[in-house]
């Protein structure tokens, strides 16, 4: 049977009551609001009376239902509460608390002798404190300003990690915006080269070509600076038609992700040698332009870094769905390396990949082992339309 408690005076080291019950002076508002929840109404009163005298704002319960009902109403930094009681006990109680806010200070207490709660479950129940009513209200006000000094910290805690990401949130949208501003400079770029350096170049090829037709055939040494000169200018046209392709992925918009890559691991082994083989597996799937454009940066910085370290001889890209999950691949047998090695990851490209993957909700991943090559894995969520990532 459940023992009715009265909470003893606390004395001070001297045997004198350590605070004068008859008198209850007004204290300094703690600003903190309690809770107590228990189902007899002498240690609920005498509970109260004394955090009252603390300065604190107490709520009082008989039952776990009328606790979480006020809980659901009354911000509470901290949440007293009997163990055992009828109907919804306390480890029940705390459970349904636990759902609504895992932060709030809770302590257990209990007037049964020797009904301590096994230990494993004041574990699983995520509690601050357990206090033995027969203990006395100094003990009891000993575990109260333990748990509000530590509701104090977590929501100092809290708070910081709220600054964080919001920090963080501002730093993605200003990656983003940094993003699209680069992507739309090198749009620009791209259309200048191509319309008016490409023009001039047109015409000089005209002019030389003019000059070589109307040189006499006697000039052998003119004509032949003429023929170079007409050749260094179609070496040029090409390399900036090139410099254009790579500043502005023409068929990214037109064709789609799967056309692009296709056309750009053909461009890079016609340019770099290395066989590279390019596989598809989207099965007809569209990938949304905003990401479809990261990907292929990504791809497009990872063959960079196989073309200017990997000293590979094969390269596959390779482009696939997983479910819903999109799965782009760079795979090199060449020297490959040590990533804690690596003094400077901006060297290789490898911080601007990570956070193109991270914008667009994705992970990156890059595995090397010496001797053995490198792979570059992204894997990013895409949603059906009308669907919202989470």
């Amino acid at each position: 049977m459940k023992a009715s408690v009265d909470l003893p005076e606390a004395k001070q080291p001297d045997g004198k009551p350590s605070r004068d019950s008859n008198k209850h002076t007004a204290a300094r508002p703690s600003g903190y609001t309690i809770l107590v929840v228990d189902d007899q109404e002498e240690v609920v009163i005498s509970v109260r009376l004394l955090l009252e005298r603390e300065g604190h704002y107490v709520l009082t319960a008989a039952s776990g239902e009328e606790a979480l009902a006020l809980f659901r109403h009354h911000p509470v930094h901290l949440i007293i509460v009997d163990y055992f009681m009828p109907r919804m006990s306390g480890e029940k109680v705390v459970q349904e608390i636990r759902k609504l806010d895992q932060d709030v200070q809770i302590l257990l207490q209990t007037g049964y002798s020797g009904g301590r709660p096994p230990l494993e479950i004041l574990r699983a129940l995520a509690i601050q404190g357990y206090h033995d009513k027969t203990e006395g209200p100094d003990r009891l006000l000993l575990w109260v300003e333990v748990a509000l000094r530590a509701a104090v910290q977590l929501k100092k805690v809290r708070e910081i990690e709220q600054e964080v990401a919001e920090s963080r949130a501002q730093l993605c949208r200003l990656s983003v915006r940094l993003l699209r501003l680069q992507e739309e400079e090198q749009e620009r770029i791209s259309r200048e080269l191509h319309d008016h350096l490409g023009q001039f170049l047109t015409a000089i090829g005209m002019d030389v070509e003019w000059a070589r037709n109307h040189c006499p055939e006697g000039l052998i040494a003119v004509r032949e600076r003429l023929q170079e000169a007409a050749h260094l200018v179609q070496e040029t046209s090409r390399a900036i038609r090139e410099l254009c392709a790579t500043l502005r992925p023409e068929g990214l918009s037109s064709l789609g992700l799967e056309a692009a890559l296709k056309e750009s691991t053909a461009e890079f082994e016609r340019r770099s040698g290395l066989l590279t083989r390019f596989s598809s597996h989207l099965i007809g799937r569209e990938v949304p332009p905003e990401i479809a454009m990261h990907i292929y940066r990504i791809v497009q910085e990872a063959l960079n870094n196989v073309a200017r370290h990997a000293a590979a001889t094969k390269v596959t890209v390779d482009l696939r769905y997983i479910g819903s999950r999109l799965v782009v691949s760079v795979r090199d047998n060449g020297k490959g390396f040590e990533k804690a090695k690596v003094s400077d990851p901006h060297t290789l490209g490898l911080v601007g990949m990570q956070e193109r993957a991270q914008l667009v909700g994705g992970t990156l991943e890059v595995r090397s082992v010496p001797g053995e090559g490198t792979s570059v894995q992204m894997e990013v969520p895409i949603t059906e339309p009308g669907e919202t990532l989470l």
